[in-house]
């Protein structure tokens, strides 16, 4: 019977998956390209209120052009990619219209005193050759000799492993609250929040608080992802305990995980988590998730920091243009590369003790006195910045630790590994009842944290993620096996 079951799934999962028909498909893409390639930059380019050369603009438009490729190709394909769906939106958003903003308004972070147009240049240069790394990495066909192996998907181990993991993630949820300083702390700005965060154990850093934080929040994440997945699906029998620990879960994700004392990004990464798994392989709802993704992040993710400092500390927004709000206030990764390539120019690679800080997160500064900083710290403070609250983009990660060759390699590993995550969505593994996926849609959203940086700040909860998933998660060919 469950041959049979299975058999008959795999057509429907594959049916929705390619969701719309191809000609609607293609239309959606075309008017995304032009939408994304033609009309935002000629509208950037026309509010122009500084002289700047239009061969300045083709370079940094190039970015947002190759974005933009990639963008409508990834909405005409048939496949969801989620992880390359979150690289381009970032890439278009962060490293593509806000530089070509910055250039036309001539408005800017204060972080861009450190460069000049050349090296302007040359990081818009080097942020091609990170997306040309992963693109070609991504799109990689490795052959294998031999026999090819059994196909293998990750599910759930087993109801009780799942129960258990639940009530040691609400545990960790309180042992958080508790130590943040009680449940108002959570629904303060994020300003008052960090600072009552910072006193959790202040002599050993952040190694503390990124555990503590990470544990409380990612696990309460993860646990209600996977119970709304068997909810869902309706494969597995719930009972009256798995009730009482779904609302508990869900209470503790909008005490712990609500965007307004959390940042953005990971906001971002929750929203994400959560809303993939309910498109699952529906490509239409992916379509609309990208397409809306990407006008998000230029309309409503720059004005979405209302809660981000304590009431009458923030300073006014500048609503005259939304290409003035975009120069001038988040999206600082093209700058914040800029001024790393400038900073190593001075002070000369790290060969990797940089990459030092991110890979021994966890081990206090008072039991290792010099723990690398903060790459955004570190850059910052060489660029005397009163504000040391500082993106460092993957980018200025790779490059800091081996320069060009650190920046092919990372993204090339990247590349590789974004798609060996988005095969887990395809219609065959879906229709097996692999979990996987679910993983691979927090992954996903984290992505946008990764990517912005720094990666010393970013360890903690990718090390709870990974470990969460692992947890509840079992590697499993058993049904081909009961099949043959």
């Amino acid at each position: 019977m469950s041959t049979v079951q299975v058999s008959r799934s795999a057509p429907a999962a594959k049916k929705r998956a390619e969701g719309t028909r191809p000609g609607v498909r293609t239309a959606v893409a075309l008017v995304a390209f032009l939408l994304f390639a033609v009309v935002f930059p000629l509208v950037i380019h026309g509010a122009g209120t500084v002289y700047f050369s239009d061969t300045d603009f083709a370079i940094r438009y190039t970015v947002a052009l190759y974005a933009s490729v990639k963008l409508a190709l990834l909405l005409l394909h048939s496949e969801i990619r989620p992880t390359a769906g979150v690289f381009w939106i970032f890439v278009y958003t962060g490293m593509g219209l806000a530089p070509l903003a910055q250039l036309t308004t001539g408005r800017s972070t204060a972080l861009a005193v450190q460069v000049d147009d050349a090296a302007l240049t040359t990081t818009t240069l080097l942020i091609l050759v990170g997306c040309i790394c992963f693109d070609v990495a991504y799109h990689l066909k490795l052959r294998r000799r031999g026999p090819q192996p059994q196909q293998r998907f990750r599910t759930l181990r087993s109801m009780d492993v799942l129960r258990v993991f639940s009530v040691a993630a609400v545990v960790a949820g309180l042992v958080y609250i508790v130590q943040a300083g009680g449940l108002s702390v959570f629904f303060l700005s994020r300003q008052e929040a960090g600072h009552a965060l910072d006193e959790i154990n202040p002599d050993s850093g952040h190694a503390l608080r990124a555990i503590i934080s990470s544990a409380g929040s990612v696990g309460c994440l993860t646990a209600l992802i996977f119970y709304l997945h068997v909810w869902r699906t309706r494969d597995r029998t719930l009972t009256a305990v798995d009730g009482l620990l779904m609302a508990a879960l869900a209470v503790m994700n909008v005490v712990v995980n609500n965007p307004i004392s959390n940042s953005r990004y990971w906001t971002l990464a929750v929203v994400f988590g959560l809303l993939l798994p309910l498109i699952r392989g529906r490509k239409g709802l992916f379509n609309a998730a990208v397409a809306g993704g990407v006008i998000a992040s230029i309309v409503i993710f720059p004005l979405s920091d209302i809660t981000r400092r304590a009431g009458g500390q923030g300073t006014p927004l500048n609503l005259e243009s939304v290409w003035v709000v975009i120069a001038t206030k988040d999206y600082d990764q093209f700058t914040m590369f800029a001024n790393t390539l400038a900073y190593t120019d001075n002070s000369g690679l790290s060969w990797g003790m940089q990459a030092l800080g991110p890979l021994l997160f966890w081990v206090p500064r008072v039991v290792w006195a010099n723990k690398p900083l903060d790459t955004g710290v570190e850059v910052g403070q060489w660029m005397n910045s009163v504000n040391l609250n500082l993106s460092a983009p993957l980018w200025a990660e790779a490059w800091i630790n081996f320069g060009l060759i650190g920046l092919i390699v990372v993204f090339a590993a990247l590349g590789l590994l974004s798609r060996r995550l988005d095969r887990g969505f395809r219609p065959e593994i879906l229709s097996k009842g692999s979990v996987g996926y679910l993983g691979i849609s927090i992954f996903a959203g984290y992505l946008f944290i990764l990517l912005r940086g720094s990666l010393l700040q970013s360890m903690g909860r990718l090390m709870i993620l990974v470990l969460s998933v692992l947890i509840l998660t079992a590697v499993t060919n058993r049904r081909e096996r009961l099949q043959s």
